[in-house]
């Protein structure tokens, strides 16, 4: 659901292929850089490039805002993994969304199919590109390759990526990441995100309809429980056994109605949750892994009273939403990645270690424990109080969602 990498053949390639030929492809190519179209007077295309996580595109709405209001008269189009294309349209930010299918089967094929988009790129004539992908060199060759006067990108001591892009803004370790994207895109860099400026996935009745179909909480608080954190970095997952006590104490001692979620490949991550809360009142603990759509989640998400997540896309989605949110957090921070919502808590009791995952190495990670000590740290009764406070929100405001346009 949010990062999709060791899952996918094809992505583990393009991740190889970005890290270890990456360097040699930006040397080659960088004197195409002297072959830019002249800046013209007036920005009428722009081209945002986000790959990854739609945790990271829910965070870069701010940045998207930022752009329209420096260029009221340009378009926006998105360069995104075909994964996230249902999500990105209906954040209802950009007025076109292109995509990188990855699933291009064999090397010879999806080097065909990046070819292809690069040609596309150039041939769209976009006036400025903003590299949203932190340092990935893929991102910058792509902002290159499409032949914009002025691409812009995030730059750090130890990554420079060749100089491939003609603007480049310090990323800022100490801020959270979705100050960085406004900061990239030009916007106001000196003040914290505020949850009203992060745009809402759009709702439809059919999104209701189908989450009508499988939920059945009555009048009981709902709580979610999201036990996955994508394949990018597993390590940041909470242990199900934990994540079981929890849901089974809240419907045991305060009456809830759990929902597990996440995607059709982690079914066995909300399994495990499921019989680790053990015997319960039947029906008051449901797995919707796997069997909701990008629409019907949002539509679980505005209805919770209460979601529960590891530090990944579904706990952005939910803060941004307006639910109360209550993120687990381990190897990374939450001073670059803590959700930004009107109810949100946060738990990180880190070690010396701790955070060891970062965006200036792919969020590679190889842990020294044997299990990660730091979310061993995180504990069930903590986690249980934070949760109940939550749950004492009297009626939460929740964030007003547009309605879906008809193309979305």
């Amino acid at each position: 659901m949010e990062e999709q990498a060791r899952s996918h053949p094809s992505m583990r390639a393009l991740q190889t292929v970005d890290r270890r030929l990456g360097p040699l492809a930006g040397l080659l190519l960088r004197p195409a850089a002297l072959f830019r179209r002249r800046a013209q007077s007036s920005v009428r295309r722009l081209l945002v490039i986000k790959f990854w996580g739609i945790g990271s595109l829910q965070l870069a709405t701010p940045a998207v805002h930022a752009l329209r209001l420096r260029h009221p008269q340009a378009t926006v189009t998105l360069l995104t993994l075909s994964g996230n294309r249902a999500f990105a349209e209906g954040l209802q930010v950009f007025d076109e969304v292109r995509c990188l299918d990855l699933a291009a089967h064999g090397k010879a094929a999806l080097t065909l199919r990046l070819l292809r988009m690069l040609r596309e790129l150039r041939a769209a004539r976009f006036d400025r590109v903003y590299d949203f992908e932190f340092f990935t060199w893929f991102s910058a060759l792509a902002s290159l390759a499409s032949g914009a006067p002025r691409t812009f990108g995030f730059a750090a001591p130890s990554v420079r990526r060749g100089g491939l892009h003609t603007d480049t803004v310090p990323f800022n370790r100490y801020w959270h990441v979705a100050r960085n994207f406004r900061a990239l895109a030009g916007g106001e860099s000196g003040a914290d995100i505020t949850p009203e400026e992060l745009s809402v996935f759009c709702a439809r009745p059919e999104h209701e309809e189908e989450l009508g179909q499988v939920l059945d909480a009555g009048d009981r608080a709902l709580v979610v429980i999201n036990p996955n954190a994508g394949d990018l970095a597993p390590e940041r997952r909470w242990p199900a056994e934990r994540f079981g006590a929890i849901a089974a104490r809240l419907v045991r001692e305060d009456g809830a109605h759990v929902v597990v979620t996440g995607a059709p490949s982690e079914r066995d991550k909300a399994r495990a949750v499921l019989s680790a809360a053990g015997p319960h009142p039947s029906g008051r603990i449901q797995d919707l892994s796997g069997a909701l759509s990008i629409g019907a989640l949002h539509a679980l998400l505005r209805q919770a009273h209460l979601v529960i997540s590891n530090d990944s896309g579904p706990m952005h989605l939910a803060a941004a939403q307006g639910a109360p949110t209550l993120g687990l957090f381990g190897p990374e921070t939450p001073v670059m990645y803590a959700p930004i919502g009107r109810h949100t808590r946060v738990h990180y009791a880190p070690p010396l270690c701790s955070p060891c995952i970062n965006v200036h190495d792919a969020k590679v990670l190889s842990c020294i424990h044997g299990q990660p000590e730091c979310l061993m740290r995180v504990e069930v009764e903590d986690v249980l109080t934070s949760a109940r406070a939550l749950l004492g929100v009297k009626a939460p405001s929740k964030r007003e969602v547009p309605a879906c346009a008809s193309s979305s």
